[in-house]
């Protein structure tokens, strides 16, 4: 609920109010719960039983409850990525964006309540002629003589990107009305010029270097989506990835005359269609081991150091330096198809930072798995429907794993196949400590084979922090998304 005297936006207030937030978030990170690795292994083993935490082998998970979720969406809508918007002078109006694919978007208040819904375009016969597959947020983005916030998402169906201006003069009440077009915070800014993201794609004959024309068929398009404002330039780049191939290509995005948004391409990265021998152009229907795809999704970069973080579905995640345009050779960590004793299943999925003080903080990674649509492609126990986190500073070393499971106290169900993420440490209505969003794939825990109904659950940070197997993480407020 709103206050009747306006509050400025958390980076301007800190100094009065957040001295004890940060005082807890010490607490939770020290004296609360020891010191994170530099728990004892015995003490390590008696906390995990006292907590619940199952064990496989030597990895533990800890199943973490979440507070809050969305509305049940079904076919045809089938919600996927989330973005955090913190509002620029009330942090009560901030709002998470989320891609419901041919479903269109959805904007939600902290409470889970949908407060704009913004539906796919259709052709005569009602067939949906959009497909948003991942959305991001970008803040300052210079429009006109004005700086305004953005949401962008891929556009699968037509190989595009979509943007909309969200609205800083936005105000949300609980009586806020998601029919009243005078009162929704965002509104499209797409140019009419927005060009095709991928008329391209590799040729088979030659994956390496070859390149064939690409049907506009919403098939090898415009699927995962990260954001990077170069702090040297101040550009805007969208990164995005190739439906069903091993390609990222960078665009930047560019203010029309008209105050609409387009892009421009400036490069793109192809990678190996080939990891240690195995040809991830394999498929096989009948077994699951031996089918493979190139595919990327999951992508989110470092605003603080330029390193773009990619996840190849079936291999690992990439590192590329943005400042230099320069990937890695390898991933810096494999998944279980690779790598016996990751703690990552495929499919990997969504990725997301936790951004603390002086390059601390975290990466996290949903390692899907494939544990209900149909049988695991590799044994992966305690692996499926998992996070794993790493440290965010390089070498991004592994720190360990939870799962989000039931609220049962509020009739909350668990996480499974999480594809889409997104993680905030400002503090949000109900969430002073900061949250995590994650894209359930089951709502209901209803296992019979095919998606019908997702949402979004969110959980808070300090929850995490404090129950994360072998110590607590950190929980740091400071970081501001607008001034990274």
């Amino acid at each position: 609920m709103r206050l009747d005297t306006p509050r400025p936006h958390p980076a301007r207030r800190r100094p009065q109010i957040l001295a004890a937030i940060v005082a807890a978030a010490t607490c939770l990170a020290t004296a609360c719960g020891g010191g994170g690795d530099e728990a004892g292994p015995l003490q390590a083993e008696a906390a995990a039983e006292q907590a619940g935490v199952a064990r496989h082998g030597d990895h533990s998970v800890r199943g973490i409850a979440p507070k809050v979720e969305t509305p049940t969406e079904r076919d045809p809508a089938d919600m996927d990525d989330p973005a955090v918007w913190v509002h620029p002078d009330d942090p009560d109006d901030s709002l998470i964006v989320a891609a419901a694919k041919e479903g269109g978007l959805r904007v939600f208040d902290f409470k889970g309540r949908v407060v704009q819904r913004l539906p796919a375009e259709v052709d005569a016969e009602g067939e949906p002629l959009n497909r948003y597959n991942n959305v991001e947020v970008v803040y300052g983005f210079r429009l006109g003589r004005k700086r305004v916030d953005l949401a962008v998402a891929t556009d699968r169906l037509r190989d595009r990107l979509k943007v909309w201006r969200l609205d800083e003069d936005y105000e949300h009440d609980d009586d806020h009305d998601e029919d009243d077009a005078d009162d929704l915070p965002l509104r499209d800014v797409t140019s009419p010029r927005m060009t095709r993201l991928f008329p391209t794609r590799p040729d088979p004959a030659d994956l390496a270097r070859g390149s064939v024309p690409n049907p506009d068929d919403g098939e090898n398009t415009a699927y995962g989506l990260a954001v990077y404002r170069d702090k040297a330039s101040g550009r805007v780049y969208a990164l995005v990835n190739q439906n069903d191939e091993a390609v990222i290509a960078q665009y930047e995005l560019v203010a029309e005359p008209d105050h609409t948004v387009s892009a421009k391409f400036v490069r793109d990265w192809r990678f190996p269609y080939a990891y240690k021998g195995q040809d991830l152009t394999q498929e096989n229907e009948d077994d699951p081991a031996r089918d493979f795809s190139p595919q990327f999704e999951g992508m989110v970069v470092d605003q603080q150091t330029g390193v773009l973080y990619a996840g190849q579905e079936d291999v690992g995640i990439w590192r590329i330096d943005l400042r230099t345009g320069v990937a890695e050779d390898r991933p810096f960590y494999e998944t279980r198809s690779f790598d016996p004793n990751s703690r990552i299943a495929r499919d990997l999925e969504g990725l997301t930072i936790y951004y603390g003080a002086d390059g601390s903080g975290y990466l996290l990674a949903s390692s899907q798995g494939m544990a209900h649509g149909q049988p695991p492609t590799l044994p992966t126990p305690g692996l499926d429907d998992s996070f794993a986190v790493f440290e965010r500073q390089t070498p991004n070393r592994l720190l360990g794993s939870f799962r989000i499971e039931a609220n049962r106290d509020k009739g909350i169900d668990g996480v499974q196949e999480s594809d889409g993420s997104d993680v905030s440490n400002v503090p949000l209505p109900g969430f002073p400590f900061g949250v995590l969003i994650t894209q359930d794939g089951y709502d209901g825990d209803v296992f019979d084979g095919s998606v019908e109904a997702t949402n979004l659950k969110l959980t808070p940070w300090d929850a995490i922090a404090r129950h994360f197997p072998g110590g607590p993480l950190k929980v740091d407020t400071r970081y501001d998304p607008r001034r990274p």
